[in-house]
């Protein structure tokens, strides 16, 4: 982005965005976090750990500050924490469990409620996660994408034990459309491989969902400080 595209906080500050990733224990979103920050994989980690992790980005010759909350919902946990707060979702579940696919419906209909609530635009990205298992997989691509269709939001498949960039390419893809809603313009692309660029062509913008009861009207007429993700490492290095 050129000098004159660039954009900053009244206080001086870099633009920020705020990302949430949601869906059942185990599906990999911290993993996906991980990989998205430091491009590490790492295979096992504390289900009970939440945290929010800052990654910054140098977008182009503009500097981004990109804060991501890696939830753990509870019986007692309130979702509010990460509903206000979020600038944009990923709603996660794996392709090799029929329950979290079940369960990141439920959790796109919150978010889709909250929106309508609130009269807010926020993107919303359905990703299915662990594709490197394939032989175990329970959720085809063609659900995934029916459910997303659904709610009107985007979609993607991908695996935090792979290529860096496909994980990448999702949070960016993301943040592509924060940065619309919050500034009226598009933030320009990176330069990209080949590989990068045919992902970002085939895969849907991300935008806000919108409900089954919106879908049958139109026929009828969501910190903590860094020292958290140090825990992290300490645990499994």
């Amino acid at each position: 982005m050129s000098g004159r595209g660039k954009v900053f906080h009244r206080n001086g500050g870099v633009p920020e965005y705020n990302i949430a990733l949601v869906g059942s224990l185990g599906v990999g979103k911290s993993a996906l976090t991980v990989k998205y920050i430091t491009k590490r994989f790492i295979m096992e980690y504390d289900p009970d750990l939440e945290g929010t992790y800052t990654k910054h980005e140098d977008w182009d010759g503009q500097e981004l500050l990109v804060n991501i909350m890696d939830t753990c919902d509870k019986d007692d946990s309130e979702a509010m924490r990460y509903l206000k707060w979020a600038d944009g979702f990923l709603v996660v579940y794996s392709i090799t469990s029929r329950q979290s696919f079940d369960k990141a419906r439920e959790y796109l209909e919150l978010v889709t409620q909250h929106l309508k609530n609130t009269s807010r635009e926020c993107p919303v990205a359905l990703v299915g996660n662990k594709i490197d298992l394939e032989r175990y997989r329970q959720i085809s691509k063609a659900e995934g994408s029916s459910l997303a269709a659904e709610v009107d939001c985007s979609f993607f498949e991908t695996t935090a034990a792979e290529e860096f960039e496909h994980v990448e390419g999702v949070f960016q893809r993301v943040l592509q459309d924060i940065h619309q809603e919050k500034y009226g313009h598009v933030l320009q692309p990176l330069v990209i491989s080949e590989d990068k660029a045919a992902f970002f062509a085939s895969s849907r913008r991300p935008k806000s969902p919108r409900g089954s009861s919106d879908r049958k009207e139109e026929k009828n007429t969501a910190k903590k400080t860094p020292t958290t993700f140090n825990k992290l490492f300490k645990i499994f290095n």
